[in-house]
């Protein structure tokens, strides 16, 4: 039953990285835009979504997740994570642009399906030890 049933606990650490989420997106957002004229689309995303990576290892781990997880292999996981986010990210970023959604769009139409991913990454593989 523990499965089906929701703690109050693991519904404030997902309100949290919501709201790191938040935070993270206005960083990851602004600078995909300024880059993405500067750039070709896909390095602006790449280069914009490690910028914001940094800041969310650093918030998430210490506040969303307080986990005690020291040393390289916790980085090692996120990375993994956001990596595979990253991935997911890309291939919707073309499959929303070539449906004919704009840059912008195509953006915030990705956001769900990586918030998502990134979530049970973190929470069940990344920061698994909670404290």
């Amino acid at each position: 039953m523990r499965g089906v049933i929701v703690s109050k606990d693991e519904i404030r650490n997902f309100l949290k990285f919501c709201c790191v989420g938040a935070a993270n997106c206005l960083v990851d957002f602004c600078v995909y835009l300024g880059l993405s004229y500067l750039m070709p689309i896909y390095a602006a995303r790449t280069l914009a979504w490690a910028v914001a990576c940094l800041f969310s290892y650093q918030v998430n781990k210490s506040w969303t997740f307080k986990a005690q997880d020291k040393g390289f292999w916790p980085l090692l996981r996120f990375a993994v994570v956001n990596l595979c986010s990253l991935g997911l990210g890309l291939v919707l970023l073309y499959v929303f642009i070539s449906l004919g959604s704009g840059k912008i769009l195509a953006f915030f139409l990705c956001l769900p399906f990586t918030t998502l991913a990134n979530f049970l990454g973190y929470r069940f593989w990344s920061f698994k030890h909670i404290g």
